[in-house]
C-alpha cells in the first residue's frame, strides 16, 4: 500500500469518526476554506488533498476544536490537534499504529 492510500484511509477515519460524534466540519487548505460547516462526507473529502495539508475545524455545540494533518508523512498524518479531540481521533490514531504493524516503517 502507498503513501497516499494509507494517508487516505487516516484521513476518512477522522472524517467519519468526527462526523458520527455530531461534529459539523470546516477545511481549511492552508490558504483558504474550500468548505464550512459541513456534515456531507463526500464533499469534506473531495474539499481535501489539494495541497501538502489540510487543517479541519471541527464544531459541536458551539464548541470548535481542530486537527491538522501533514500529507506526506505516511503513519503521522495526524501532525497536531485541539485536545478536546483525543477521544474523537483516537480510532484514526489505532487505525495508524495497526496499519504501521502491518505496513512497516516508512522506507
Amino acid at each position: 500500500m502507498d503513501n497516499e492510500q494509507i494517508e487516505r484511509q487516516i484521513a476518512e477515519k477522522v472524517v467519519d469518526d468526527a462526523l458520527a460524534a455530531g461534529y459539523t466540519i470546516d477545511v481549511w487548505d492552508g490558504g483558504d476554506f474550500p468548505l464550512k460547516q459541513s456534515s456531507d462526507r463526500e464533499a469534506i473529502l473531495k474539499a481535501m488533498f489539494s495541497t501538502d495539508e489540510d487543517r479541519l475545524y471541527l464544531t459541536k455545540d458551539g464548541k470548535r476544536g481542530w486537527v491538522w494533518l501533514v500529507y506526506g508523512n505516511r503513519y503521522h498524518l495526524i501532525s497536531d490537534y485541539t485536545i478536546s479531540l483525543a477521544t474523537v481521533l483516537a480510532g484514526a490514531e489505532k487505525l495508524s499504529d495497526e496499519l504501521e504493524g502491518q505496513y512497516g516503517p516508512a522506507a
